[in-house]
């Protein structure tokens, strides 16, 4: 019986297992069904393949001992959401319903059209982060071939993973390894052969790649739990929660366009490759819950620049959700990239170096839709590097003093200085940057 030859019956319970054990090569998926006709459906194979399915009658004595079974054999329980019913419609009503929550409740189809971009983007870098074996729909729903990720779930797996890239020794490594692949299941390729778990972190895939994955499903998760309270009529704290930032689409004929047009063009290099863009759309944008703090910040502060913030269309999600961080690097669960002028948020002046970001020319996806963000950033006091580049430069920056005694709030890296030929400027305080605009590009 194929896959697609379902029992008809209504689904009245259903448990995902997985065994993943590197000593013998193992990545195996074992899901068991049972229908309210006494009919039980069991499915299982190796993590990303479809797997073979057998369907037989006994009810739930039978499915109780299928279960037991497994998991006296080595397999687990993995955390997943109950299938949705009406997955199909629920797609298309959310997607309203989150763009509604975005626009503070009018009705928009270019912002409907934005998360339905934005989402498809998450889609995107999870599949190819995770070897095809997580997706994404348009309701914001998170599935593996195990089922659909539950937000608990992924909160395990990001403390899972801070201990794997800190583990001491193979065995560590191994250990957390399999226990994290039982939350976030991913293909691991047959040819990579026994003990595969110790080295699985560093050559079957990276750090790096893993945080973003957890970021996306992060991101995407709370996309869903948005949309459908707000397709449930949910309080307006619920929803709000969710969104940090609201939405609101500009008028290509209104002076707030032209502006940002004009800085685009005005600060673009001809040198980088992304200078042949064209801004498509531009998005007004309102920080619901910490405006008032950046306001402060800014006037405390003070030494204000309109500087542009390049990232993944992937990321946006994320931001519209949560807004900038710079996490501590240890001890955090939260990946932080090597920077060439340590940790911080990183901005500049040039809208085709931080174009170039948002393309992936420097690191990432380059699939999918492009966006950068316009922001209004309080610099303060700036250390400003010479000409030659040190690694010393981030601490210096961070703990030394000018002629006046006073601290430094920010690292200015002015064309030639610093070592580099672009523009950077760097805060390590993500209050000192506001959000503006979000500017999509053709």
């Amino acid at each position: 019986m194929s896959p697609a030859q379902t029992p008809t019956a209504p689904v009245v319970d259903e448990t995902y297992l997985v065994n993943v054990t590197s000593d013998v090569n193992s990545n195996k998926f074992y899901r068991a069904t049972l229908y309210a006709d006494g009919t039980v459906r069991k499915n299982w194979g190796r993590v990303g393949a479809d797997g073979q399915v057998s369907v037989s009658s006994g009810g739930r004595s039978a499915y109780d001992s299928i279960v037991t079974q497994k998991l006296g054999r080595g397999y687990s329980r993995v955390d997943v959401v109950a299938p949705e019913k009406g997955a199909a419609s629920a797609s298309s009503a959310r997607l309203k319903a989150a763009a509604s929550v975005l626009a503070d409740g009018s009705s928009d189809p270019i912002l409907t059209g934005l998360i339905e971009r934005l989402v498809s983007a998450n889609k995107h870098q999870i599949l190819e982060a995770s070897g095809g074996m997580i997706s994404v729909d348009l309701a914001g729903k998170v599935t593996t071939p195990l089922g659909a990720v539950s937000a608990a779930s992924l909160t395990r797996a990001r403390a899972l993973l801070g201990e794997l890239v800190e583990a001491p020794t193979d065995r560590d490594r191994a250990t957390l390894t399999e226990s994290f692949l039982r939350h976030v299941p991913q293909q691991v390729p047959v040819r990579a052969g026994r003990g595969w778990a110790s080295n699985w972190i560093t050559q079957l895939t990276s750090a790096e790649k893993q945080y973003a994955l957890l970021d996306a499903l992060d991101a995407t998760v709370r996309y869903a739990d948005a949309a459908a309270a707000a397709q449930a009529g949910g309080s307006e704290g619920t929803v709000a929660d969710v969104f940090r930032y609201r939405v609101r689409v500009v008028d290509p004929a209104s002076a707030e366009f032209a502006m940002v047009t004009a800085r685009y063009e005005d600060t673009k290099q001809s040198v980088h490759l992304s200078a042949s863009r064209r801004i498509a759309r531009v998005f007004a944008l309102e920080d619901r819950r910490h405006g008032d703090e950046i306001a402060a910040t800014a006037a405390r502060v003070r030494n204000v620049h309109r500087y542009w913030h390049g990232t993944g269309a992937a990321n946006v999600l994320s931001i519209l959700a949560r807004g900038l961080y710079v996490p501590p690097v240890k001890g955090s669960g939260i990946h932080i990239a090597g920077r060439m002028f340590g940790d911080g948020v990183y901005l500049s002046r040039s809208s085709t170096k931080s174009l170039n970001y948002s393309t992936g020319f420097w690191g990432g996806s380059r699939a999918g839709s492009t966006f950068m963000f316009l922001t209004e950033t309080a610099m303060g006091n700036e250390y400003r590097p010479g000409a030659q580049y040190s690694p010393r430069i981030p601490a210096l920056a961070r703990s030394s003093k000018d002629a006046r005694g006073q601290s430094y709030d920010s690292i200015n890296v002015k064309p030639g200085t610093g070592g580099v030929r672009n523009h950077e400027a760097i805060v390590w305080d993500p209050m000192q940057v506001k959000l503006a605009f979000l500017v999509e590009f053709d």
